[in-house]
């Protein structure tokens, strides 16, 4: 038996650009449901002998114990093993004690993140990418997916009304180019854009949007050949704004026209929006030039830019001071008009998910300005190019996992080591819950599975907010346990007050046994 010691994004152009559709095929995963805890192989534990015990050694001292080992990992040199069901824990205490092991895990199970079963998700690179160039929106739908109660207007060539993917998600619009209610797309553009913020996402068709449940208000101010005037414009966004959009999309702009504007009619409108809660995203052009495209470097707007699937500038993104934010552009494949499916770029196209990360964090947090919901976009994008904000990409390009991340249950810390020897008895630790959600979180604490030598002394559960924290004490004891090292596992779960289901947070907890504890005390020495 060993024994461990304690150490220590005039006319009016569109910002689409290349545009060609692409084939379809039936492909993508399946969603996956989320559990309260994490989940292992049953009867199954994980060995890993010291680097100095052979194969056939580690294979004789497992049968030496009652156990049966079922497959070994040449590269890892792990062994899974099988034990008694519903004694893992145990088992990994039991197989602990031995000198010749060094560590025994669970065989805990993994699972695709809250990926959507829309066949052509597969092509979405900025959404989901290997090399993590992406928005992270999977990790970010494992927190929520996105309510129903944001409307996000896309002022722009209209909407496909028909497309499968997008007409349930329509709410009234307006036509201000042929001055009608009828807001169809006879270009492709809006189309295009609608689906990127919110196709309807997880219902076996096409593709998926940023945010799963909000609601597209079309509103067309460009004709059949992707023009208009800011006369229309301006209608449009005050329109948006008297008839419940939340956010305001505008992926157009005028080439070449920079700062000042001058568009004295426009800024009234966006000051009027504003003045409404209303968050207004702006294409900040497709020129390659230094200064964003007007009217997206007016100050009451977010001017986005376009990021490739390198996560660097797009070549054609507009730069400049003015600047705000980035999101994915380059190759961006959507929804089109009569039901297709294609790509496209243009920092058109990176200005959507800029407005779907924005409803997914409303509907969020419903009691949020729009100047919050703004900060926590900047607050919480992948920091690119020179560090804090820059010109290429204002403050860095989305993340949609880490701006819900954010404001969401948040435990520390994530490993817990204890101590304990035959003096002490006991040991006692505590997890924090935290939040800086303005909601108020009520939270539950279980340890999973449960072990014998670990409680959870009251409060297990209770309410958090901003200005109240809360703590739960951890009671380690030597309740039929041997001397080794254990492990146990405290998850966390919470609702907001809105009713939304948080990701359970997780801790893990490792108790040293041993019959003493040694402590050394070291002088300190003043030079």
């Amino acid at each position: 038996m060993s024994i461990w010691k304690s150490l220590l994004v005039f006319s009016l152009s569109l910002s689409g650009i290349m545009l060609f559709t692409g084939p379809s095929r039936a492909q993508g995963p399946l969603p996956q449901a989320q559990v309260a805890g994490p989940g292992f192989v049953p009867g199954e534990v994980i060995v890993k002998f010291q680097p100095h015990v052979g194969l056939l050694g580690a294979q004789s001292s497992l049968r030496a114990e009652g156990v049966q080992p079922v497959e070994t990992s040449m590269r890892t040199k792990l062994m899974r093993v099988k034990v008694p069901l519903g004694r893992e824990a145990e088992a990994k205490a039991r197989l602990m004690a031995r000198g010749d092991v060094e560590y025994v895990a669970l065989n805990y199970t993994v699972e695709a993140l809250n990926e959507p079963n829309d066949p052509e998700f597969w092509r979405q690179w900025g959404l989901k990418q290997a090399q993590d160039h992406d928005i992270d929106a999977p990790e970010a739908w494992d927190i929520f997916t996105g309510g129903s109660d944001v409307i996000i207007a896309i002022i722009d060539t209209g909407v496909d009304l028909d497309h499968p993917d997008l007409q349930g998600k329509i709410v009234p619009g307006y036509d201000f180019v042929n001055g009608d209610a009828i807001a169809d797309d006879d270009h492709w553009h809006g189309t295009h854009v609608a689906g990127i913020a919110a196709a309807s996402t997880n219902n076996s068709a096409g593709v998926a949007g940023v945010s799963w449940g909000a609601k597209i208000m079309p509103l067309k101010v460009l004709n059949q050949y992707g023009s208009g005037s800011t006369f229309d414009v301006a209608d449009a966004i005050r329109y948006a704004a008297d008839n419940g959009a939340r956010v305001i999309n505008m992926s157009l702009g005028a080439n070449y026209s920079k700062w000042p504007c001058g568009w004295s009619h426009v800024e009234e409108a966006f000051d009027y929006a504003v003045s409404r809660g209303v968050l207004i995203v702006v294409a900040a052009g497709n020129n390659n030039q230094e200064g964003v495209s007007c009217p997206g470097a007016y100050d009451q707007v977010m001017a986005v830019g376009s990021t490739n699937s390198s996560d660097e500038r797009s070549y054609f993104s507009n730069y400049g001071p003015r600047l705000d934010i980035a999101a994915p552009g380059s190759s961006i494949y959507s929804t089109l008009p009569d039901g297709a499916y294609g790509y496209s770029s243009g920092t058109s196209m990176a200005t959507p998910y800029v407005a779907g990360l924005a409803a997914l964090i409303w509907s969020f947090i419903p009691s949020y300005s729009d100047g919050q919901v703004r900060d926590v976009l900047q607050s919480t994008s992948d920091d690119l190019g020179d560090p804090g904000w820059d010109q290429y990409f204002g403050y860095g390009r989305i993340n949609a996992w880490q701006a819900l991340e954010s404001v969401s249950l948040l435990t520390a810390p994530a490993e817990l080591t204890l101590f304990l020897d035959d003096e002490m008895g006991s040991v006692s630790g505590n997890i924090q819950v935290t939040t800086s959600n303005p909601e108020a979180i009520t939270w539950a604490a279980t340890i999973s599975p449960a072990v014998s030598w670990l409680t959870l002394a009251p409060p297990t559960s209770g309410s958090i907010s901003v200005a109240t924290p809360n703590s739960i004490p951890l009671i380690a004891t030597t309740n039929g346990i041997s001397y080794a090292t254990h492990s146990a596992t405290v998850v966390v779960t919470g609702t907001t007050a809105s009713g939304v289901q948080l990701t359970p947070k997780i801790t893990e907890v490792e108790l040293h046994y041993v019959p003493k504890v040694y402590r050394y005390r070291l002088p300190v020495i003043f030079k």
